[in-house]
């Protein structure tokens, strides 16, 4: 957002980062952090993909491409798992999948957008097991 406008123009920038449109055009959207540009933890993600907002809710990116909390958690999930050929084990927690997944201080799907930016994890599984758990690295 902050470079998109001033690089790309009006014109080419309406249709970059256009989330909903693919959606509504049937695109698998798939998302992911580009770590080691910006933090691992996808919540920054998250709160963009809802508010097309600065974190500091003061600028708005084209907001006829917010997504919903359940899309967006959909593209970084099963849409990531679809992305790298993994979809029949990854991306969902059903019997036979790798069970990969992390434990949050807060229901997401339940606060506002802003409160996500807060959001602390609190254990990380990866095929089953706990890999690691706050107060205990």
């Amino acid at each position: 957002m902050n470079w998109a406008l001033q690089r790309l123009g009006m014109e080419r920038a309406a249709t970059s980062y256009a989330w909903k449109s693919f959606l509504n055009a049937a695109v698998p959207l798939a998302f992911g952090t580009d770590y080691p540009v910006e933090p691992l933890a996808p919540f920054r993600g998250l709160y963009a993909a809802l508010t097309r907002k600065n974190e500091a809710g003061t600028k708005e990116y084209f907001p006829e491409e917010k997504l919903t909390i359940e899309e967006a958690i959909a593209a970084y999930t099963t849409g990531a798992a679809y992305a790298e050929f993994a979809e029949a084990k990854k991306g969902k927690l059903l019997p036979g999948y790798f069970a990969d997944f992390v434990v949050l201080d807060r229901d997401i799907t339940r606060i506002q957008p802003a409160e996500i930016l807060k959001t602390r994890v609190l254990r990380t599984v990866v095929g089953g097991k706990t890999v690691w758990e706050a107060g205990k690295e």
